[in-house]
C-alpha cells in the first residue's frame, strides 16, 4: 500500500511539472480546465470552463471510482 502512495504521489508530482511546462511553451491562450475532488469514494465535480472539459473530468472520475472499488474489495 505504501508504493501505491508513493506512485501516487509521483504521478501527481510529473502531472503538475508537465502542465506547467506545457503553459509556459504555449502561446496560445485558448486554455480550457475542469476540476474536482474526490471526498472518500465519491467524486464531487467542482469548476469547469466548457462542456468538453467537464464530461472529460466526469469520465476520469468514474475510472478513478472503478478502480478504487475494485482495488478495495
Amino acid at each position: 500500500m505504501e508504493n501505491l502512495l508513493k506512485l501516487g504521489l509521483l504521478l501527481m508530482v510529473i502531472g503538475f511539472i508537465l502542465i506547467f511546462a506545457s503553459a509556459l511553451n504555449s502561446k496560445n491562450l485558448n486554455l480550457k480546465a475542469a476540476g474536482g475532488i474526490f471526498i472518500g469514494p465519491f467524486p464531487v465535480f467542482g469548476a469547469f470552463t466548457d462542456k468538453n472539459s467537464y464530461y472529460l473530468l466526469i469520465a476520469i472520475a468514474v475510472i478513478i471510482f472503478l478502480i478504487s472499488f475494485f482495488l478495495n474489495r
